[in-house]
């Protein structure tokens, strides 16, 4: 998945938070991690030719790096963003996305009330290194399908 770092300051818009949620649980329900990054490498200050105040380009930039992390982080991906060794992301991506393992299990939480759940994968052999989701939402019950009143005559 290739997602574009969208620029207020250029006229376009930072997706909702409401559209980042969205992305996060159908990729999550999906099974599919989100490995993030921003091409423009270790940002600096803005182009010299552009009078922008230097607060606002240092919320510019956070908040475009923000979007990226949350899309990956709340996947167990990882965001590539202030670095220009892509040559390394991209291997730490393939090595990440390469060797790993799917869990599943039953939960024990019969109240499906409790629609979001907290995950915590914990590991008892050392050195090793864990990349998951923090938790899941379950979907939404599926409305009754509408009975047929028959007609009394």
């Amino acid at each position: 998945m290739i997602m574009n770092c969208a620029s207020k300051m250029a006229g376009h818009r930072w997706p909702a938070r409401s559209e980042c949620r969205e992305i996060t649980r159908s990729a999550n329900r999906a099974n599919t991690t989100i490995y993030t990054i921003d091409p423009r490498g270790l940002v600096a200050g803005s182009d010299i030719d552009e009078q922008v105040d230097p607060t606002e380009w240092g919320n510019y930039v956070r908040k475009s790096q923000d979007s990226l992390r949350v899309l990956a982080e709340e996947t167990g991906g990882v965001a590539v963003v202030n670095m220009n060794d892509f040559d390394k992301a991209l291997k730490n991506i393939d090595a990440a996305s390469s060797d790993y393992y799917v869990l599943g299990y039953y939960s024990s939480n019969p109240d499906a009330t409790k629609r979001r759940r907290q995950l915590e994968v914990k590991l008892t052999r050392k050195g090793l290194d864990v990349f998951s989701r923090k938790e899941y939402v379950l979907r939404s019950p599926k409305p009754a399908a509408p009975t047929a009143v028959p007609k009394q005559q």
